[in-house]
């Protein structure tokens, strides 16, 4: 075991030689070294490496020291035991002597000396076994030094990988960092660029705007030039058309009585024929009167005034002298689907898409009643001859029966398929007829609320109005209400019916028949003869 000292050679004489003693035993080795009292670098660099060890280590810095003291108190005991040993041979020379002599004070002193050499040799053994557990503590040691610096070359490579691994990142994040760079000065000029653009579309939006506005002024001044054009024609046609009476009066002036008789008995037989209301020809006026579609018409009793409702929410009533609407009436919350003028003409009901019907009074303009309990569209509705009560249906499959003067529901009537218009039979709505969408009529009891009669196989399209019952096959029929047998069916190949909720209406004498088709026109048939009359196609 070599110390520091030991090992530099501290504490030795000057001028002394460098040398190096072993001195064995059973347990230990020593080696002591003598120095001169010059040092040289490699000790000095040897004895700052252990300086630096034993700051980083104070455990194996007290294994060492305490092992260094053992071996120089070993040392010191060496050094008595053989002074002691010498002693003990003077002693024994003397003891000899004295032996030989016979002295009791050398007999006492030779006993002295053989117990101190004892007590020495055995401190000798406890001082060996020390030494032997500081040798073991120090191999222990430096088993641990050499782990730990294993584990640290270990960390040290792991750290060189991890710093080249950071280089490596370090590198990328740059090239991340100059992309990202590069991009950002892209998006200013996509953004640049979508400015310039948003310019351009706003004076493009300007620019349509004006042009939009040009355009609607040509198609109103387009709808003046035609409605002059149609005015001029309208009195061309009348002109003409006196010019034809006048002709045809001087003809018939002119005429033999025989030839007048026999005309008398021809016109006889083609009267019985021809109805004796006449079909217009050409639209009298036409008046713009809703945002929207127009869904429905109504004319009251004395042909005064006309009611329209339409996509717009509104029910507006126009004087059919002036052409000027009357009123507005407001309420619905959706399309009015149907309008009807009461008996007396004091009040005006209107059925909408909001499942309610509403009912106004034209001496007021003024909303009166608001019938609310359909759970679907209501498309239909019909006054009593007495006023005071309304039959309404609807897409919901019922049929409701309402007293006005009370405001609620009497009786509600389940259908089985959803109504699309209804008509009554009766002045005061007894017996109905109402048309569905699963292509039957059907006839009701509204004092029982039974079905009365049900008859199938009239139409292949669902029953869009009750007036003559029109339908989706694009068929009118004429039904005899006492035997239900079709009496007649009106048809034509371009009559089209667009809407389930078309109806059809008679001439004021019941021999004319007229339904609006899908393409604007007007159909007129004779009841008669079942043939087209007449087809006006002013709308468009």
């Amino acid at each position: 075991m070599v110390d520091e000292n030991q090992a530099t050679g501290e504490g030795m004489a000057e001028g002394c030689v460098p040398v190096q003693i072993q001195k064995k035993n059973p347990q230990i080795q020593v080696t002591m070294a003598i120095a001169t009292s010059s040092i040289a670098p490699w000790q000095r660099k040897l004895k700052a490496n252990l300086a630096q060890r034993d700051s980083a280590w104070p455990p194996l810095a007290a294994a060492f020291a305490t092992a260094n003291a053992s071996v120089h108190r070993v040392a010191q005991l060496e050094a008595r035991v053989a002074a002691l040993t010498a002693q003990s041979a003077e002693a024994a020379a003397a003891l000899a002597n004295a032996q030989a002599l016979g002295s009791t004070h050398a007999q006492r002193k030779s006993a002295d000396m053989e117990a101190q050499i004892a007590a020495l040799k055995e401190e000798q053994r406890e001082t060996y076994k020390t030494q032997s557990l500081n040798a073991q503590r120090l191999l222990e040691m430096v088993e641990t030094i050499q782990t730990f610096e294993h584990t640290k070359k270990v960390m040290t490579d792991e750290n060189a990988k991890f710093a080249t691994a950071n280089a490596v990142l370090n590198a990328k994040l740059r090239d991340a960092t100059e992309l990202l760079r590069e991009k950002d000065a892209v998006i200013q000029i996509v953004k640049d660029e979508m400015a310039a653009l948003q310019l351009e579309l706003v004076q493009r939006e300007e620019q349509l705007k004006a042009s939009n506005d040009k355009l609607k002024k040509l198609d109103s001044e387009n709808a003046e030039l035609v409605d002059r054009w149609i005015k001029l024609k309208q009195d061309e046609a009348a002109k003409m058309n006196e010019a034809n009476e006048f002709v045809e009066s001087a003809l018939k002036s002119k005429k033999t009585a025989l030839t007048e008789r026999q005309t008398s008995r021809e016109n006889q037989f083609e009267d019985s024929t021809k109805p004796t209301c006449f079909p217009p020809s050409v639209a009298v006026r036409k008046i713009a009167l809703h945002d929207g579609d127009i869904n429905c018409i109504a004319v009251n009793r004395d042909g005064s005034l006309i009611a329209t409702g339409g996509n717009d929410k509104k029910l507006i009533i126009t004087d059919t002298s002036t052409g000027s609407v009357r009123t507005s009436l407001i309420g619905s919350l959706q399309s009015v689907m149907s309008a009807n003028f009461s008996l007396d003409g004091d009040l005006i009901m209107g059925t909408s898409n909001d499942n309610s019907v509403k009912i106004w009074s034209l001496s007021t303009n003024r909303l009166r009643h608001t019938l609310t309990g359909h759970i679907g569209k209501v498309f239909s509705a019909q006054f009593t001859d007495s006023t005071n009560r309304v039959i309404s249906g609807s897409h919901d499959r019922t049929i409701k029966i309402w007293d006005l003067n009370k405001g609620y529901c009497l009786k509600t009537i389940f259908t089985l398929s959803s109504c699309n218009d209804l008509d009554l039979l009766d002045g005061e709505g007894t017996l109905i007829v109402s048309g569905h969408l699963d292509n039957n009529l059907r006839v009701w009891d509204t004092r029982t609320g039974n079905l009365v009669r049900e008859v199938s196989g009239l139409h292949s399209g669902q029953i869009s109005g009750v007036t003559i019952a029109p339908s989706m096959d694009n068929l009118l029929k004429l039904v005899d209400i006492r035997t239900f047998e079709t009496v007649a069916s009106y048809q034509h190949e371009n009559f089209r019916i667009g809407m389930n909720w078309t109806s059809s209406c008679f001439s004021s004498d019941g021999s004319l028949v007229a339904s609006g088709s899908f393409d604007g026109s007007m159909y007129i048939w004779n009841t008669e003869t079942s043939k087209v009359e007449k087809i006006l196609k002013e709308h468009k």
